[in-house]
């Protein structure tokens, strides 16, 4: 599934092929059930002549902003993906609704598992409003962690994963934070040292960062660039058991957690 970095690099790519000051001029609803609205006439109706004025990203959705106050968000899911392409070429086959553009081109929203999802409202809001902090927004310290992490008894694999918790990581950069602070996975929130909790907040921020910058070049017509086999590799934690931990040289541990197979090193993370 996407996740933040994935989610960014989505939107720079966006972003960097004019998406923005773009007006739709239609749309093709090809799966109704994508369709977050009540009526798909209002959903179509209400996006046609409205100009994109920003591309934004809050946790692991997208956002266009449109030049009347409301918002198209997109929430990809588990194989989810935007291409913005000539309407002249042939569509991705897995194409499930798309939507078409002034400069002749078409926003084309790809999911071959039919999960993704699409809102057009006028309060971000409605579709958002029950996130946890955003992790790369400077108000995101480690005391507002140690507020979010309070009495949960939860593993902490499981609470980074909880988008009321912390918004837009998920299991591949939950894995990656808790291997950068030397936890281990298993650990309950409510056992977090406040030490520890600085060692968490500062590898979730380092983490999410620097997977944004290496993965952003990648690109995500294939779908998320961090399962690519590029963005794998840029992982600090292999995503195979057995696999030799890249810091001590120990054999990887796989343990499924709420459901969640998790990644990690026994010896780095005692």
């Amino acid at each position: 599934m996407p996740e933040l970095p994935d989610v960014e690099a989505f939107r720079r790519a966006l972003e960097a092929q004019g998406l923005v000051g773009r007006r739709f001029t239609g749309a093709t609803i090809l799966w109704p059930k994508a369709v977050q609205t009540k009526l798909i006439e209002d959903f179509v109706l209400g996006l046609t002549g409205r100009r994109v004025r920003e591309m934004g990203r809050r946790a692991k959705y997208l956002i266009a902003r449109l030049d009347n106050g409301h918002s198209l968000i997109f929430h990809l899911r588990m194989t989810g993906s935007l291409l913005v392409e000539p309407s002249k070429l042939a569509r991705h086959p897995m194409t499930r609704n798309y939507f078409s553009m002034d400069d002749g081109r078409e926003l084309r929203f790809v999911d071959p598992r039919k999960m993704g999802m699409v809102w057009l409202v006028e309060e971000e809001s409605e579709v958002l409003g029950g996130l946890g902090p955003e992790p790369l927004e400077p108000a995101f310290t480690p005391s507002v962690l140690a507020k979010q992490l309070s009495g949960h008894k939860a593993p902490i694999k499981a609470l980074l994963c909880d988008q009321s918790v912390v918004a837009g990581i998920g299991n591949i950069y939950a894995d990656e934070a808790l291997f950068a602070a030397a936890i281990n996975p298993l650990t309950l929130g409510t056992d977090l040292k406040d030490t520890q909790i600085k060692q968490m907040h500062k590898a979730i921020v380092s983490v999410l960062r620097e997977a944004v910058e290496a993965i952003a070049p990648l690109g995500y017509q294939a779908g998320p660039p961090t399962e690519s086999s590029e963005g794998l590799a840029t992982l600090r934690v292999p995503r195979r058991e057995g696999s030799a931990c890249r810091r001590c040289g120990g054999a990887i541990r796989r343990t499924p957690v709420r459901g969640r197979s998790t990644y990690w090193c026994g010896k780095c993370q005692r």
